[in-house]
């Protein structure tokens, strides 16, 4: 790309200019660290869930005494090689993405002591069973390290209903608290979140349970039919119509727009808009644009205090047909909802335990549904969505929400690794269950086939979610 200076008449470079040319590399400085840092996110994130997982592998394997010939991480060339005492290489390959253990006589009838099919059926399902169980392990323990810490999560609270939505004519109540749902108890949003998802794509009841701040409880039904059948759900809770108990607050202001004009500020928190209530954006736009160009009474709360201002909608074209009143505004979560808990040893890790067994249980009941064509496949993501999440767990989560994505991940690839397709952990065992049951071993000509059938649909699983993932971006 060229750039172009503009001289001034004096034959030096103009201030506007130089300006710019600042700005354009300020521009180019946060794109690039933004950029590495999810880059390495990614790596990172890739990388210990793939060692963990091959090392799984690779310690049930020297528990068999069977020998490892290869124990790489990553894929293609090799740029960094190392031999230890038992002639086993160890190789750090320049595509961080997957990795693999590789051990005598795998893949072939191998008569030596040390070889992977000398060993008896159980120690060789052992060892191929032994990656996931070792994702499962990872996750587990990030949870219990979390719980021993301190975690920080949002309450099952109720902010606004949206009117006319499922919730609303069910009879559910902004600032009621969800306490169980479909007779499961539930304290959190993600428990929320996670018994809803196993309603997607079914047609029914879903039984709600509330209580208000009085402790009052109420019972709920909400009516669905293929409920999301076929979409990319993100929300549950918001797309039944309730939505988070938060704050507006300003977090930009139009340069001469109407609510700068008015005496608004950055900061300020807008509680109403003609004495209306307003609990969420759509609250806020639905009220402006029901003005029609006529003045608004836009009260705010600012340091303590709180401050009514007269300000007038102006109607924009561009990107819709919109009143607006020139802000930006931002969601801040209302304090009293942030839940922050610390457990002790036992505690903790019997939670991590329900958390890992639930996460997973979550995994295959998404997969099935998949399959049941009640979940669309575009809601799958391959490594550019992977790089998107661990980049923003980073970016606005910090350290915690890194390791709860690290753990969700490694449960994801534990459940992907166990699926019966051949060449995956699961196909393997399969085919050596087959192999127990009939007495001898498989033809070459039935392996020969399933594995390029494995091969086949891996390889079209990946082109898939890589253009699941273009689809998002672009």
């Amino acid at each position: 790309m060229k750039t172009v200076l503009v001289l001034g008449s004096t034959g030096s470079i103009g201030k506007s200019t130089l300006e710019v040319l600042d700005l354009h590399k300020e521009i180019y400085f946060l794109t690039m660290i933004t950029f590495l840092t999810y880059l390495i996110s990614f790596v990172v994130l890739i990388s210990v869930i793939t060692i963990i997982h091959e090392s799984g592998h690779f310690f049930a394997a020297r528990i068999c005494k069977v020998k490892i010939l290869d124990f790489s991480i990553g894929m293609g060339p090799s740029i960094f090689q190392k031999e230890d005492k038992h002639q086993t290489n160890y190789n750090l390959r320049i595509l961080p993405i997957g990795g693999f253990v590789q051990m005598l006589g795998e893949g072939n009838d191998s008569s030596e002591r040390d070889s992977f099919q000398s060993k008896p059926y159980y120690q060789r399902l052992f060892i191929v069973l032994a990656g996931p169980m070792a994702n499962f392990i990872l996750a587990f323990i990030i949870f219990a390290g979390l719980n021993l810490y301190g975690i920080q999560e949002i309450s099952s609270d109720i902010g606004q209903v949206k009117k006319d939505s499922l919730a609303h004519n069910a009879g559910i109540k902004s600032g009621t608290t969800i306490i169980s749902i479909d007779d499961s108890d539930v304290e959190t949003r993600m428990e929320v979140q996670s018994a809803l998802l196993r309603r997607l794509g079914e047609t029914g009841i879903i039984n709600i349970e509330t209580s208000d701040f009085q402790g009052i409880t109420s019972s709920h039904q909400i009516y669905i039919s293929d409920w999301l059948i076929g979409q990319e759900p993100n929300d549950l809770m918001k797309d039944l119509g309730m939505y988070l108990p938060s704050e507006i607050i300003i977090a930009q202001l139009t340069e001469n727009g109407p609510a700068a004009n008015s005496g608004l500020k950055i900061g300020d928190k807008i509680n109403a808009i003609d004495f209306n209530e307003i609990q969420s954006w759509e609250d806020l736009k639905v009220f402006i644009n029901s003005s029609q160009g006529k003045e608004i009474l836009v009260s705010i709360s600012r340091n303590n205090s709180n401050f009514d201002y007269v300000v007038q909608p102006e109607f924009n074209q561009s990107p819709e047909a919109q009143w607006l009143i020139g802000i930006a505004a931002n969601l801040k979560i209302l304090p009293s909802s942030i839940m922050k808990k610390r457990y002790g040893f036992f505690e903790g890790s019997i939670k991590a335990l329900k958390d890992t067994y639930s996460k997973s249980a979550e995994s295959i009941i998404f997969l099935k549904k998949m399959v049941q064509g009640l979940i669309s496949p575009r809601n799958l993501g391959g490594p550019v969505m992977i790089g998107q999440y661990a980049g923003d767990s980073i970016k606005y989560g910090g350290l915690f929400s890194f390791l709860m994505l690290m753990a969700l991940i490694s449960i994801g690839l534990g459940i992907i690794n166990l699926l019966p397709i051949p060449v995956l952990d699961g196909g393997q065992a399969v085919m050596m269950t087959l192999e127990k049951i009939k007495g001898s071993p498989l033809s070459e000509n039935f392996v020969g086939i399933t594995h390029r059938l494995g091969i086949a649909f891996i390889v079209c699983l990946m082109i898939f979610t890589f253009f699941n993932d273009l689809s998002r971006i672009f």
